[in-house]
């Protein structure tokens, strides 16, 4: 699996994966500074694109995390059965090297027509990319509360503030 996050993303487009950039990656993107070692994306449910971002990552040599078969992985309903029997936020996938980690994170999937309406549409290598906006990206920090996301809220904002103020 490649480990450049932009090699990934381009696979992603190119297999017509739909998704919302978030996570660090995504604060990098609006001008964070936080360094990050996994990709964060909020995956369309819809079964075509979902069967095609999981088959994308086995293909590349990734491999979840979670001891299941590639089938019970492709099927949506199954994941949502996980999500709402297990509490399950995301569905995390490393490279064979464990060097890099996506992460999909399927909680954030039930608003993902949402998040994709209010992203930044941003142009790398002729592919346009939905990159969360910042009031969600702070909204899923808030969310998940951890010492790491509370830091990222601060500089989201700082980010908005200035933006908001052309500065």
């Amino acid at each position: 699996m490649a480990s450049n996050f932009f090699e990934i993303l381009n696979q992603l487009h190119d297999y017509n994966v739909q998704f919302v950039i978030v996570g660090g990656v995504a604060a990098a993107l609006h001008g964070g500074s936080r360094v990050t070692f996994d990709l964060d994306i909020v995956p369309s449910l819809a079964p075509a694109s979902w069967a095609a971002v999981v088959d994308l990552l086995w293909s590349l040599g990734a491999s979840p995390r979670i001891p299941e078969s590639v089938e019970r992985i492709r099927d949506v309903t199954q994941v949502r059965t996980w999500r709402e029997e297990k509490g399950m936020l995301a569905l995390n996938f490393r490279s064979p090297d464990g060097g890099t980690d996506v992460d999909l994170l399927v909680s954030e999937s039930d608003r993902f027509d949402e998040i994709r309406e209010r992203a930044v549409k941003i142009t790398i290598d002729g592919r346009v990319f939905f990159v969360a906006s910042i009031p969600d990206l702070i909204a899923m920090k808030q969310r998940a509360g951890r010492p790491q996301d509370l830091l990222d809220i601060e500089q989201l904002e700082e980010i908005q503030q200035r933006s908001e103020t052309g500065e």
